[in-house]
């Protein structure tokens, strides 16, 4: 009997990273001549087993089984502050990058003080000499897995949920990073402005020197090297060496970077669903009855009674507008909302509102289902592309880093408007509505949808989990 080839995946626990590598996972998961491993950190066992599960289910059990490997130490989230998540809130333009350099994006790359790091790390290599892999598939968010595959010479790729702009902005020519693209974090428009372009090059350089010399950065580097890594500490923007680089986005539904020969941009790379008919049919018959829009701010984002109210407002005003839109609200609160909804409670009672505090199905499934003609988001990686693939307009309404960028796509490939341009990082009830009025009954509305519908159309016909799977083969092969 032919001997099985042996990947592993390497992930953070939590979705925003880990979903790509459940994606592109399952494909494996199909193929019976492949073994297939995947180590996190214990929060995403739960998630492999239910991978497991649906593989079998949508395979009629022919379907494999990928094997969960706990990883020693904690998890991103478990090393944020109590009562915090990973990242602050902050304002775009300039003020609200710089403070974004200096504190949010240091806590994204180096979450883990030296002790934890260096458990990870060493986890990671125990797994690693366990599973004896031809290839790892490495989170590049993961910095601990990209230093063991680098320590030993495992042969690796690099699998990111992030876009072209995170991965490749330093390769793009003519100094293409200081003029040609908004600075990360800054929410300045694409085409940049010629009036910007000090500001962005000021940007740039600051963004640099907070990489160099950011007190937390500088400690974990320090201790790696007294460990005997070497000094730069792998992220997202370097690090990698000559792995290869799968990632979701593509020149047509990022902005207009030249893509390096070692990256592969597949598209939207989700995990298959089945119909939300099968899953969820009281849900399923309650979006047939009417447009709807679906309201998901991610699992980051809670809302107080001051957010809640907000949307409440804004809501309101497409209602009254549109008599015939329905609104599936995902609404995550850890306070007594009080009357902050009482200006829809009616609509509420009637369920013409429909609010629930966690998704029954994922919300790919949910955007599928027909009828859903705006997805309301913060701006994650995710959620974009989900609408991508759906052929979905979106508002979106950015709160830290990259979900500016989102904003700012919508808008340049004409298929969303910037939700909180003003009140960003927060929402405000009357900007929220008017923007909820431009994208479903505004005048540009109709070219809106079937511009996401044109950009949707070859994602539909081959994923981007497809496309990855492809990849991994061939590097597999070489």
């Amino acid at each position: 009997m032919e001997k099985r080839r042996s990947l592993l995946f390497v992930t953070n626990s939590e979705l925003g990273q880990a979903s790509v590598v459940l994606a592109v996972a399952y494909e494996f998961l199909l193929r019976p001549e492949y073994e297939v491993h995947i180590a996190s950190f214990p929060a995403l066992q739960d998630h492999v087993d239910q991978l497991n599960d649906m593989a079998s289910r949508l395979s009629n059990g022919v379907s494999k089984t990928a094997r969960f490997h706990p990883l020693a130490g904690k998890s991103m989230k478990e090393v944020a502050p109590p009562g915090t998540e990973f990242l602050d809130l902050h304002a775009p333009g300039i003020s609200g990058a710089v403070f974004a350099y200096d504190n949010v994006l240091p806590a994204t790359f180096a979450p883990w003080h030296g002790t934890e790091y260096m458990i990870g790390y060493s986890s990671t290599l125990e797994i690693i000499k366990e599973t004896c892999p031809e290839l790892v598939v490495v989170d590049p968010l993961f910095s601990q897995g990209v230093d063991a595959c680098n320590a030993i010479d495992q042969k690796c790729m690099i699998l990111s949920p992030n876009t072209l702009k995170e991965l490749v902005l330093d390769r793009q020519p003519s100094g293409g990073a200081l003029w040609k693209f908004p600075a990360m974090a800054s929410g300045f428009s694409y085409p940049l402005p010629w009036s910007y372009l000090p500001a962005n090059i000021y940007l740039i350089f600051r963004f640099l020197r907070s990489r160099r010399q950011n007190d937390r950065l500088l400690q974990l580097s320090r201790y790696r090297q007294a460990c005997g890594l070497p000094s730069k500490i792998p992220c997202m923007f370097e690090g990698f060496g000559d792995a290869h680089i799968l990632l979701p986005s593509t020149p047509t539904i990022d902005y207009d970077f030249y893509v390096p020969p070692h990256v592969t941009p597949c598209g939207p790379i989700l995990h298959p669903h089945e119909p939300l008919a099968k899953t969820d049919p009281k849900l399923y018959a309650w979006l047939q009855q009417g447009p709807t829009v679906l309201i998901n701010l991610g699992s980051h984002i809670v809302a107080d009674q001051y957010l809640a109210a907000q949307f409440a407002v804004s809501i309101k005003t497409l209602l009254d507008r549109r008599p015939d839109i329905r609104i599936l609200w995902k609404l995550k609160t850890k306070v007594d909302l009080g009357d902050a909804l009482s200006v829809i409670a009616s609509e509420i009672e009637k369920k013409r509102v429909w609010v629930e505090p966690w998704l029954t199905a994922p919300p790919i499934a949910i955007l599928t289902a027909g009828n859903v003609v705006c997805m309301v988001h913060h701006g994650g990686s995710n959620s974009y592309h989900e609408a991508i693939l759906a052929g979905v307009p979106q508002v979106i309404l950015p709160v830290w880093i990259d979900t500016y960028d989102f904003a700012i796509r919508v808008e340049y490939l004409g298929i969303g408007v910037w939700g909180n341009r003003v009140a960003a990082p927060h929402a405000e009830g009357s900007e929220l509505g008017r923007a909820l009025v431009q994208v479903v009954d505004g005048d540009d509305s109709a070219a809106m949808l079937a511009k996401a519908k044109q950009i949707a159309a070859p994602f539909q016909k081959r994923p981007g989990r497809q496309i990855a799977y492809e990849k991994v083969v061939e590097i597999l092969n070489t």
